[in-house]
């Protein structure tokens, strides 16, 4: 039985993608880490250039189960930056020149789910206003490029005739872009982007099967980290990804001591609870999550993993503008 559910889960993910929208991009549970990979106006959006990479593997008692690769940077345009060797302190400075109020940054990715393989990378441009030294408000843009194939090799096809996996294109490049805007500032932070704009269309047979579509998904995230004493934070969070027939939503609480150690748990709507922990020391930092599914599914897939891994550079140089000054919002990320 385990063997079938091994292959037949697979197929109905390509087949009838109407039924698992949410599996069309990838699922990250340390969402709140690295907000950049679900909102492109986080781009920049810390001052100091961070450097991150997720590996993420889902239902593990599975063969050909869903598995994903994330290695993203962003960093923000200063002219005191962390690669000149003597930063510039801007002491009096209480605004941001415009120069210093663009962020970049972008991502290579692998996401593969059954035999549908994506490979790609996304570019992203973000902007940032500053209020007053206590909100700075985002907007960013970004493109991608991906290669999206079917790779059926090591799968069992029981119909030779099979018009979906025979005689047809296994292999297509499909261009798209994302939009979001964010804002944050004294433990508030909140977001709204959308993906897959483009709402590409892939071609997988021949008069049988009606196109494969990326539908557009839109995320919603939101959070407030609430100093309980000088060395306890509490952070409430969620993040809902919906498209136009489907919605799911991640809702998560992080305890933090002394900023550089947390420990989290997530409700997720689909009946997947995860448990998560972390630790930051000189910059780098390491977060590891597990998923476990709650429903009747839980016997047969198994939990999911997801580590993160990353580095933050120039945190204490590029800071020291009064506008890039962190809050307490921007601990833990």
């Amino acid at each position: 039985m385990r063997k079938i559910i091994q292959y037949i889960i697979p197929a109905f993910i390509l087949v009838l993608p109407a039924t698992l929208q949410a599996q069309q991009t990838p699922v990250i549970s340390q969402y709140m880490m690295n907000k950049f990979l679900v909102n492109p106006a986080l781009a920049g959006v810390k001052g100091y250039t961070n450097i991150s990479f997720t590996a993420r593997q889902q239902y593990s008692m599975l063969q050909n189960a869903p598995r994903t690769f994330f290695l993203s940077g962003d960093t923000r345009l200063l002219e005191d930056s962390w690669i000149r060797r003597k930063p510039k302190v801007e002491k009096k400075a209480k605004n941001a020149s415009r120069n210093k109020n663009v962020g970049i940054g972008g991502y290579i990715f692998n996401d593969r789910n059954g035999i549908t393989n994506r490979t790609g990378a996304q570019l992203s441009y973000a902007y940032h206003i500053n209020f007053n030294n206590q909100y700075q408000l985002s907007f960013g843009l970004s493109v991608s490029a991906y290669q999206y194939k079917l790779d059926i090799e090591g799968v069992p096809v029981y119909s030779t005739d099979d018009p979906l996996l025979n005689n047809n294109k296994t292999t297509f490049f499909v261009p798209d872009a994302n939009a979001g805007i964010y804002i944050s500032g004294k433990g508030l932070y909140a977001g709204l982007s959308a993906s897959q704009l483009f709402g590409s269309s892939i071609k997988l047979g021949q008069n049988t099967f009606e196109n494969y579509k990326t539908l557009r998904h839109f995320y919603l995230i939101g959070g407030y980290k609430w100093l309980v004493s000088h060395t306890v934070i509490l952070e409430p969070s969620f993040l809902a990804r919906a498209t136009v027939d489907a919605f799911v939503l991640d809702a998560t609480a992080r305890l933090f001591y002394q900023t550089n150690y947390w420990i989290g748990v997530t409700y997720r709507t689909n009946q997947t609870l995860a448990l998560m922990a972390g630790f930051m020391v000189d910059g780098i930092y390491l977060g590891y999550a597990y998923d476990a599914t709650l429903g009747a599914f839980q016997n047969y897939s198994g939990g999911s993993h997801e580590l993160m891994v990353g580095i933050r550079l120039g945190d204490n140089s590029t800071r020291r503008s009064r506008w890039l000054r962190p809050d307490v919002s921007e601990i833990g990320e």
